[in-house]
């Protein structure tokens, strides 16, 4: 690779970095998927923080994933979820450590991917309107 472009390094780093972000991203969502909803349901999973028909949809895989992404911005950024979906939410939310730390990094991860989504699609974009 003696002289290759600065514009295919850039998308070759920008492709690399959100594979390295996926094979992060999915496993945690995996593991806090099955963690925090059983720990979190009987507290939380209920109206008024719900809509009934959500009650009913996100009971059952793939939807089921909404529900834990809302758990873990619950506890992973919590001033947004209780400005947004749980409202009115007084109590603390007892999980354990790991589950808190994991929690924050996913959802550093989900803003790392859309940044990375954005350099993607606006870099790629720009590049082939105007470049190729």
């Amino acid at each position: 690779m003696a002289s290759a472009q600065p514009a295919f390094i850039a998308m070759v780093t920008i492709i690399s970095c959100t594979l390295i972000v996926g094979t992060v991203y999915v496993p945690a969502w995996a593991i806090l998927h099955h963690y925090l909803p059983s720990r979190l349901d009987g507290r939380l999973f209920k109206q008024p923080f719900f809509q009934p028909s959500e009650l009913n949809n996100y009971r059952f895989f793939p939807l089921s994933l909404l529900r834990s992404l809302n758990y873990i911005f619950l506890i992973g950024w919590p001033s947004l979820a209780r400005r947004r979906r749980f409202r009115g939410l007084s109590e603390e939310i007892k999980v354990s450590r790991w589950a808190t730390v994991l929690c924050r990094v996913q959802v550093g991860l989900i803003i790392l991917g859309l940044a990375l989504a954005l350099a993607f699609f606006g870099w790629g974009g720009f590049m082939t309107l105007f470049v190729l």
